[in-house]
């Protein structure tokens, strides 16, 4: 990691964690796994506590022998992430999208990826709530906030300032990533008691999930806001009834005191339902029993 290089803007914040890279033979990849400074547990992206300031992160990457630094995205930024899009040999650049983006965004920091052949770069500017994230066949990503960056300081630009494209980075966003489409769900009420939706659910494929999740056991990688989304999104896909959902996850292992704190003139546990009901892309329909009627030559 080229520590110089790094934007002055970035050393300010207190945003910074650290990250050790492995190779995970079992699916023949590398990975990272991200690590508080703070805490020297797993860091969150979601999480402020578990970031440090730029100084004491890089002193403790360097005491511990980690492999280099994160940024965790927030403070109006946001990142594009770019893969497969640079030859790391030669440094000529694979795709289309790739020489357009960096002329459009000509005046801001970019950088390669860790591997080389990726490239980063990083506007002020936030991306609209509904905005897509990702495009898998074009290789592009864009976030905002709840994201870790694996910073290198190896330089695509002559600038290490970050400039403002609030104007355009939404129109950029739906252009290069995509444009969600709308969908329409047919929501109606269940027609299942609660004992009754959960064995259903539970003799579904996601059984095994959704054990873990009622159960309150959530791996050390999700928080517990993610992992009460989490149960309230299966929830919602089986049944929109507010309250049903509620009752059941009152049941869970999840349920804590949270739950009913205010959010203004609603209650954490509330905005969490509506959020998990307002997220879905599809919804259970129940299977429609079929009579099949005879005459009586038939029978």
């Amino acid at each position: 990691m080229i520590y110089e290089n790094i934007p002055q803007d970035l050393k300010a914040l207190k945003q910074w964690c650290v990250y050790r890279s492995y190779y995970d033979a079992e699916k023949n990849k590398h990975k990272k796994i991200i690590v508080s400074p703070v805490t020297s547990k797993f860091a969150k992206s979601n999480e402020p506590d578990t970031w440090a300031d730029f100084e004491s992160a890089r002193r403790y990457c360097q005491r511990n022998r980690y492999d280099g630094l994160v940024f965790a995205l927030g403070s109006g930024m946001t990142f594009i992430d770019l893969d497969h899009a640079i030859d790391k040999d030669t440094g000529v650049l694979l795709s289309t999208e790739a020489q357009e983006l960096l002329q459009i965004f000509t005046d801001t920091y970019a950088e390669t990826s860790l591997s080389g052949t990726g490239i980063h770069i990083l506007v002020y500017g936030e991306l609209p709530p509904d905005a897509l994230k990702r495009n898998d066949h074009k290789g592009i990503e864009m976030y905002s906030k709840h994201r870790f960056v694996c910073m290198t300081g190896n330089l695509l630009s002559d600038t290490t300032e970050i400039k403002d494209y609030s104007d355009i980075v939404a129109k950029v966003n739906e252009e290069y990533v995509g444009k969600k489409k709308e969908t329409i769900i047919v929501r109606s009420d269940c027609t299942h008691t609660d004992a009754e939706l959960i064995d259903k659910i539970r003799s579904s494929r996601i059984s095994a999930r959704f054990d873990r999740l009622y159960s309150g056991n959530f791996d050390g990688a999700m928080s517990h806001s993610s992992a009460d989304f989490a149960l309230c999104s299966i929830l919602a896909w089986w049944t929109q009834d507010v309250s049903q959902i509620d009752r059941i996850f009152r049941s869970s292992g999840l349920f804590r005191a949270k739950w009913d704190t205010a959010r203004g003139s609603s209650t954490y546990g509330q905005i969490t339902i509506e959020n998990a009901i307002n997220a879905l892309n599809s919804a259970y329909t129940p299977r429609q029993r079929v009579v099949r009627l005879t005459t009586g030559a038939e029978m």
